[in-house]
């Protein structure tokens, strides 16, 4: 079972890592766009981000499911602590995300855009940390 919570774990790693990769090129191509279009653009890759946290709804299920076996010893993995904590900022900033992206649904805002932009910088900067950090921990 462990094995199949691993390669559950990896699939919504790929989801969630890929949709702020795609979004990090994306935002390249809509900046070049003029508004009106990059509107309907952003509006048409709406699924993209729907994948994103679908990938890290898998995430969190399958890496608790992982982690069942070091709840006794985490105290002594401050690595394993670090990720826990970088992830969880990372959901908030995913939230932040999703949340700006609806409101810029309702009233199409330069603001909520450079917002959303800087937030995705994060997110990618801080999955690529995660990632890091896991293959050194369970290397």
């Amino acid at each position: 079972m462990k094995d199949t919570m691993l390669i559950v774990h990896f699939i919504g790693l790929a989801m969630g890592l890929g949709t702020s990769f795609a979004h990090a090129f994306l935002g390249k191509t809509i900046s070049k766009l003029e508004q009106s279009e990059a509107a309907k653009f952003r509006v048409q890759i709406k699924g993209l981000s729907q994948m994103g946290t679908t990938g890290i709804i898998v995430l969190i299920v399958s890496g608790i499911y992982l982690l069942i076996p070091y709840w006794s010893i985490i105290n002594t993995l401050p690595l394993l602590i670090l990720k826990l904590v970088l992830f969880t900022v990372l959901v908030i900033l995913i939230v932040l995300i999703n949340r700006t992206a609806r409101k810029n649904l309702i009233n199409h805002n330069d603001v909520n855009l450079k917002r959303i932009g800087i937030l995705g910088q994060l997110t990618l900067i801080i999955s690529i940390v995660i990632v890091i950090i896991a293959v050194h921990i369970f290397h």
